[in-house]
């Protein structure tokens, strides 16, 4: 059946069928063992559930739903009530379900607020060694070396709790995280390509200081909000050959670090700088930072306004500029992401509006979302694994600037401080 435009209204229990979508109404969230408020109706089974509740009626939503309801006159006489002991089984395994939700919320929480208090850490500490590899500090080159190693063991084995804290980076904190996103993001590549551990870490070491050329461009130019002039723009780009030239000075860096500074704008068609190699001439390491440098750059741009959703940035980079990278490269690193990225904020089909929290590797359309519920306190908001409700699918992805005030507040994709751990058990 087409889906009607009718307004949602009132029904009796009695006339539900398979395939009419309702709303539980005067009905709190935690009073009964549904997952949600509002679903669509999958069998009897279900309804006599309504009834052994004791609800009476719903209100059904037309526009989402398969099938009219029944008209009085086609109304059934109610089947024949099961065992208590049955009923109760069922109903006790529904709220089982979702008591397993939440805690799977919590659990998946305090690791994100683990990873979250490393990632904090480690971007102190990489101001600290970029400022001795500026200074010419003889030590700073070991410390960069364990650093990439600290980032492998800290980060890459919990890609979802990363990518998550990444997607979700304070506006305020962008231009300090930036460095360690591109690298954590192509040191995932690497580790999805099987590099060897020498060129992880030449991989990690060029993609953290891939624009330390820009310590040699004036602040007022780096700052500079709007369209830059032909000239301000020629003397930004200057910062790829200047990064190279810092790192080349330095001899305990490998040349294929300074490489990768050097080659991280150019594009596979030839369209980058500053040497404008085109395809088969960029070396693979930096053609993988060039790809999450851009990434990055979409996602958390210095205007607010112009970042675009995880998803949306990698329809634009595999639709729109696809020609600009490795195509090898890129189709690995939407694999490592995942269609819809931890971050991402979605409307499902049901009309729930929610944050994807987990990716499944194996089915990428349906990953593990978190969702805005007004009824049910922040703390005890239900994750919902869409790989096990067929009924449910991701119908696009939104932008924050987009989301009402209140249901940015409580999913809080771009404050980091409601993913700590609350000591009292929130």
């Amino acid at each position: 059946m087409a889906k009607s435009n009718m307004p949602e209204y009132r029904i009796s229990v009695d006339l539900l069928r398979p395939g009419v979508f309702i709303r539980l109404e005067r009905t709190s969230w935690f009073d009964h063992p549904f997952l949600f408020s509002k679903f669509k109706i999958k069998d009897e089974e279900q309804i006599a559930l309504l009834r052994e509740l004791g609800i009476v009626s719903v209100i059904c939503i037309p526009s989402r739903s398969d099938v009219p309801p029944l008209k009085p006159a086609e109304r059934k006489a109610a089947p024949p009530k099961p065992e208590k002991r049955l009923k109760q089984e069922v109903i006790d395994h529904l709220w089982e379900v979702k008591k397993e939700r939440t805690r799977r919320l919590r659990e998946k929480k305090e690791r994100i607020a683990r990873c979250e208090e490393k990632f904090t850490s480690c971007i102190r500490d990489f101001d600290n060694i970029l400022k001795g590899v500026l200074g010419g500090n003889a030590g700073a080159v070991e410390e960069s070396i364990a650093f990439v190693d600290r980032l492998s063991d800290n980060f890459l084995d919990d890609r979802e709790s990363t990518l998550h804290l990444m997607n979700v980076v304070d506006q305020g904190e962008a231009a300090y995280s930036h460095p360690m996103n591109v690298a954590l993001l192509s040191m995932m590549v690497g580790k999805e390509a099987k590099l060897s551990r020498e060129a992880m870490v030449s991989l990690g070491l060029g993609a953290l200081f891939h624009d330390i050329g820009k310590e040699r461009i004036p602040k007022k130019l780096l700052k500079k909000r709007g369209q830059l002039t032909k000239p301000e723009q020629e003397i930004l780009n200057r910062h790829a050959a200047e990064g190279a030239a810092l790192i080349a000075k330095v001899e305990e860096f490998s040349e294929d670090v300074a490489r990768i500074v050097a080659q991280h704008h150019e594009r596979a068609d030839g369209s980058g700088f500053p040497l404008g190699l085109g395809n088969g001439r960029i070396d693979k390491l930096a053609s993988i930072v060039a790809i999450a440098d851009t990434y990055d750059n979409h996602t958390n741009s210095m205007d607010p306004n112009a970042s675009l959703t995880p998803y949306l940035a990698l329809s634009y980079m595999f639709g729109q500029q696809k020609q600009l990278f490795d195509v090898e490269m890129l189709a690995l690193f939407i694999r490592c992401l995942g269609v819809y990225p931890p971050g991402t904020v979605v409307e499902l089909s049901n009309g729930s509006v929610g944050m994807v929290m987990s990716v499944n590797p194996k089915n990428q359309l349906n990953p593990s979302v978190v969702l805005y519920d007004e009824e049910v306190p922040k703390k005890e908001a239900l994750i919902v694994d869409l790989a096990e409700e067929p009924e449910l699918r991701v119908e696009k992805s939104i932008r924050l600037g987009h989301l009402p005030q209140a249901v940015l507040d409580y999913l809080s994709p771009r404050t980091k401080i409601t993913y700590f751990v609350d000591p009292n058990g929130g």
